[in-house]
């Protein structure tokens, strides 16, 4: 099982619109995409993404050629899922230090 790390970072915020203010206005990030629940600033060095969730901290991202397979070993592990809502969509992982993740599969 191989986990690569992507150039993907997620930040999560129930105030999607007042972050993507902060982050534009105040930090002066330009957004590279907008949709109805996210954002995605190019920042030259990684894709930071804002979305609107409570989920607290950074959220990093493994790339992982069988999300079901990664999602297994990670749970024999140790690991809990925080969010799972089928292939295509985020798949949260908790590993057994409070760190949380994102499992995609390519």
């Amino acid at each position: 099982m191989s986990f690569r790390l992507t150039d993907n970072i997620n930040i999560e915020t129930p105030n999607l619109e007042e972050a993507v203010q902060f982050y534009t206005e105040v930090l002066g990030l330009r957004i590279a995409e907008m949709g109805n629940d996210w954002a995605r600033f190019d920042t030259g060095k990684f894709n930071l993404y804002i979305s609107r969730g409570r989920t607290l901290g950074p959220i990093t991202e493994f790339h992982v050629e069988n999300l079901e397979k990664a999602k297994e070993t990670l749970l024999e592990r140790g690991c809990v899922v925080v969010r799972w809502e089928g292939k295509g969509k985020p798949c949260y992982m908790q590993d057994p230090f409070g760190f949380v993740f994102n499992l995609w599969e390519i």
